[in-house]
């Protein structure tokens, strides 16, 4: 475990961010470089690789009890992107609603429970958040999330579901922020919320998303599921960048969804990979199918950003008990991705790629300016004899837990 000597420098445009004083400043800059670089991604893993933090007892205060706003950090966070050329959304470009299941193994977490996990394929034990995430052909980064929690039989108030959580994102996203993109991305159970799709089409905004095989679809004044309308229409071979594609497109009326354009669609793979037929909706009536299919993939990019915050960016660490504090957790790795993606890679070429897909470069980047720092630190050390330098370097692996493992 490397001792971490100074903060990282995706931290500096915290500087300019009016929603934290400058003490609150110094923090968050801490728990940015822990959840970047450090091992650990609890409060007190992050204190003890992190050097500046000085102790956990005060950066665990910062989580749970200064005052502070962190929706309007998010807010902040967002406008720091749109004022680079690489990170600004534009209309063109798509948001996805999504949720995340977060396995986990306390009791007494805010909002654990047992959630269906679609990964696993089975229900777990852990907390449920709902996402949306702008993506386009060069940037992809979260916006804005909210935690799902099951209602108890016996409660009086019964929480919001998935879907009217969904719809309070979207509100703040088209209302208070003001995100620009014309269309909305969903899984099959996001697009099954009817009230969901008339609240994104009430903004003026486009969706895609594919149906549930047993949704009902009318064709030929004859009402039947999607998947038996699959198995009696004649597909056309179509290639689309470069992959070949089974396609049937149609304008009908589908359950609950009234008319919508209806491509069912299979891509040819090899012999040994599943790939089920899918069935993509959508209110872009007069969109080509290559057009849909082409937004529709921009989706997986969300599995992208789940996948790197849990494995690298403590997006299921949080031990956090106080509902708040674990909210400011997560917004703090929102932040954490978002300043990475504003990192420096090598290349042009590369920065393009790894920002509109895995966070691996700019981890590595960050990795690298941890270990400069810390022979920084060494080179301004003059003073010190070698016995010395080295009584001093062995206490600071001491402080950071240097026995427990390696970045």
């Amino acid at each position: 475990m490397l001792p971490i000597t100074d903060f990282l420098s995706c931290t500096d445009p915290l500087d300019e961010f009016d929603s934290l004083s400058y003490h609150q400043t110094q923090h968050a800059k801490t728990y940015v470089t822990g959840l970047a670089a450090a091992s650990s991604k609890t409060v007190t893993g992050i204190a003890r690789e992190v050097l500046p933090a000085g102790s956990d007892r005060a950066l665990n205060k910062f989580i749970t009890e200064y005052n502070w706003d962190e929706d309007k950090l998010n807010h902040e966070r967002l406008e720091e992107l749109q004022n680079h050329g690489e990170t600004r959304w534009s209309k063109d470009g798509y948001i996805v609603i999504d949720d995340s299941v977060l396995q986990r193994t306390g009791k007494e977490l805010p909002g654990a429970g047992s959630f269906y996990d679609h990964s696993e394929g089975k229900p777990v034990w852990g907390q449920n958040l709902v996402y949306a995430f702008y993506t386009d052909h060069k940037t992809s980064y979260p916006l804005a999330f909210r935690q799902y929690e099951k209602a108890d039989d016996d409660e009086e108030d019964v929480e919001a579901t998935k879907y009217e959580l969904a719809q309070e994102i979207i509100t703040e996203l088209e209302e208070e922020i003001g995100v620009p993109a014309a269309t909305y991305l969903f899984d099959s159970w996001f697009a099954h919320g009817s009230e969901l799709i008339k609240h994104v089409e009430s903004h003026r905004k486009d969706w895609i998303g594919p149906l549930r095989s047993n949704r009902q679809v009318t064709f030929d004044g004859e009402e039947k599921r999607v998947d038996a309308l699959a198995e009696s229409i004649d597909t056309e071979e179509r290639e689309i960048d470069d992959e070949v594609y089974n396609i049937w497109t149609k304008t009908l009326p589908v359950s609950k969804l009234g008319e919508v354009r209806l491509v069912i669609t299979e891509k040819e793979v090899d012999e040994d990979e599943e790939n089920p037929v899918k069935y993509l909706a959508t209110n872009k009536i007069d969109a080509p199918s290559a057009h849909i299919i082409r937004s529709y993939s921009k989706r997986w990019r969300i599995e992208t950003f789940f996948e790197d915050s849990k494995e690298d960016l403590g997006l299921g660490g949080c031990e956090v008990r106080d509902s708040d504090g674990a909210s400011r957790h997560w917004h703090l790795q929102m932040l954490t991705y978002s300043l990475l993606r504003l990192g420096s890679p090598s290349s042009v070429s590369e920065r393009l790629v790894s920002k509109a897909s895995s966070l691996r470069a700019q981890l590595e980047h960050g990795l690298k300016e941890a270990i400069y720092n810390m022979f920084s630190w060494v080179r301004e050390q003059p003073e010190r004899d070698l016995d010395g330098l080295m009584e001093e370097i062995d206490h600071l692996f001491l402080h950071s837990g240097g026995s427990e493992g390696c970045i």
